[in-house]
């Protein structure tokens, strides 16, 4: 490796290089003191030990509960590993307390609050497994319970799960009649004037990179890894050579660009998306971009980089492959230039657009917009029964690459739910309309009487 000292083996500006047996942008918890917390670091790379391509943004959400809950017991200087008598002084047990209090003072939602004390639980089960820790007293009060659970297949079973006393308890009540659909997330479908703002909005700020991926998630359904994993070479083949008006771009494992869970799915891009891809790829700007990479103009880099040369995103590759990399990696790349581009610039002129000055959207919002874009493309279809309801069911499962036909029926029954709810809503305000005059009517004759 030409940045390697041949005689000393380190690097020639002093960095670190990583070797087979490290982890990458490893996140490491500390104490107050800025030291490492030994037990929690172990315990990180006790469940990395095996893995063969870790996604290591999972174990940074894992550091990150690890190192709310150790601020926690430095602020209120508790031993963590100190189990009293009286239970409600023991750290899992204040720290439950605090999580609630949280909650209830709207600081983190129930969800996180849930999270952070599921990580301190099987923390401590870790302890007492691997590391043979036994306190002094009990770290909560465990039961077994059965959970009704419904499978891929829509059947429903029973599953024994082991709960404590140290669990957040509660759950958010599902809105029926939500705006939202429920797939790997609250998933918010952008009507019709929102989508045309927002590619007016794309067009008029003019970065061909981040026009493109908002067009391909827009019109693929796919999630944000998956289009910022795409390489140049899926893109050149020349579009004269592509049969029909739709190009099949096979993703998942195998391929190198990436899917959540690693599915293996097909993306359904339109011609003229392809043919922009194509010309880009073959562009001045994108081999410029391409030039200033690791590794160069390469047909293996992927197909939108940032201006200096980065990859958005972190593909999932071979530890080996990582080693190899003649730089490190200060932090996993996930999207968070698009992110910031959502925030720095199309916010802003959507909501000037909107009229709104507390507009909101995701990017991830896109995958629900394609989605009910399609169903909305069916419709007549559907009604004139030149389509069936299961032909679409099963067409939108395969787009979407939905392992349960429970998410694609939320969007085939998205508008029904929504209509019902106005003409149920309508209806309501009627009738309590007329209550509200014939009280109002009432009382003015009692008054007239008087």
């Amino acid at each position: 490796m030409g940045d390697i000292n041949a005689i000393s083996g380190r690097r020639r500006d002093n960095k670190p290089s990583w070797s087979p047996h490290t982890f990458p942008l490893f996140p490491v918890v500390r104490n107050a003191d800025g030291s490492p917390w030994l037990e929690a670091n172990l315990w990180l790379v006790d469940m990395l030990v095996g893995k063969l391509a870790p996604e290591m943004l999972s174990y940074a959400t894992i550091a990150q509960d690890l190192a709310a809950f150790r601020r926690f017991v430095d602020e209120k200087t508790i031993d963590w590993l100190n189990f009293p008598s009286f239970k409600l002084q023991r750290p899992t047990y204040r720290f439950n307390g605090y999580l609630t209090h949280s909650v209830e003072a709207g600081e983190i939602t129930r969800n996180t609050a849930r999270r952070r004390m599921g990580t301190v639980i099987r923390f401590y089960r870790w302890l007492k497994s691997a590391a043979h820790f036994v306190p002094s007293h009990p770290t909560w009060v465990e039961e077994d319970r059965f959970v009704q659970v419904l499978n891929a297949q829509g059947f429903t079973g029973l599953l024994k799960v082991a709960t404590t006393d140290v669990s957040i308890k509660g759950r958010t009540a599902a809105d029926p009649y939500s705006e939202n659909i429920d797939d790997g997330g609250k998933l918010r479908p952008l009507p019709q004037v929102e989508q045309k703002a927002l590619v007016e909005a794309l067009l008029d700020r003019g970065n061909t990179e981040m026009t493109l991926i908002f067009l391909v998630a827009l019109f693929s359904g796919a999630r944000i890894q998956t289009v910022l994993t795409i390489k140049c070479r899926h893109v050149m083949q020349a579009p004269l050579e592509i049969q029909g008006n739709v190009f099949r771009l096979p993703c998942g494992p195998g391929t190198g660009i990436d899917t959540k869970g690693g599915v293996k799915g097909v993306l359904h891009l339109p011609k003229w998306l392809y043919e922009d891809l194509h010309v880009y790829v073959l562009s001045q700007r994108a081999l410029s971009r391409r030039r200033k990479a690791v590794g160069g103009d390469d047909p293996g880099q992927p197909l939108f980089l940032s201006n200096r040369g980065a990859p958005m995103y972190a593909s999932r590759r071979k530890p080996s492959e990582l080693s190899r990399e003649p730089y490190v990696s200060r932090h996993s790349k996930n999207g968070q230039l698009v992110r910031q581009y959502i925030a720095d610039y199309l916010l802003p002129a959507m909501r000037m657009r909107m009229s709104n000055p507390h507009y909101e959207f995701r990017f991830h919002d896109l995958r629900a917009t394609f989605g009910l874009n399609k169903v909305d493309g069916w419709k007549e279809n559907i009604n004139n029964r030149s389509m069936s309801y299961t032909e679409a069911l099963t067409q939108l499962s395969q787009l979407m690459w939905h392992s349960s036909p429970t998410i694609t029926e939320r969007y085939l029954k998205y508008r029904e739910k929504l209509t019902l709810f106005d003409a149920v809503q309508d209806g309501w305000n009627e009738h309590l309309t007329h209550l509200v005059q014939r009280m109002r009517n009432a009382e003015v004759r009692v008054g007239a009487q008087d």
